[in-house]
């Protein structure tokens, strides 16, 4: 799969890719769409790697498949897909309430 950032091959790692979407099966089979609580109601944006150029983190979207660089801002907890628009999650380790 070709980096967002680079168009290089190596910076996403599949096996990333692979554990992500198995974990995205499980979230969709308990999925609660009408919870208040945040990361119930819409998946977390999967890690896949880094883009080795910039440096940049690597997401990915569990509705259309597709790779996109990090695109979070300060005191939100989700973002918008650029392809398909769908509301995501963004991880943990992204979070700033600062």
């Amino acid at each position: 799969m070709e980096c967002p950032i680079c168009k290089s091959e190596k910076c996403i790692k599949m096996s990333a890719i692979e554990l992500y979407e198995s974990l995205m099966e499980l979230f969709f089979k308990y999925q609660d769409p009408e919870s208040d609580i945040t990361f119930k109601k819409y998946p977390t944006v999967g890690e896949i790697g880094a883009c080795e150029k910039t440096g940049k983190k690597i997401w990915y979207c569990p509705y259309c498949k597709k790779p996109f660089p990090e695109n979070y801002e300060n005191n939100k907890v989700v973002i918008k897909c650029p392809h398909c628009d769908k509301t995501l999650c963004i991880p943990v380790s992204n979070r700033t309430f600062c």
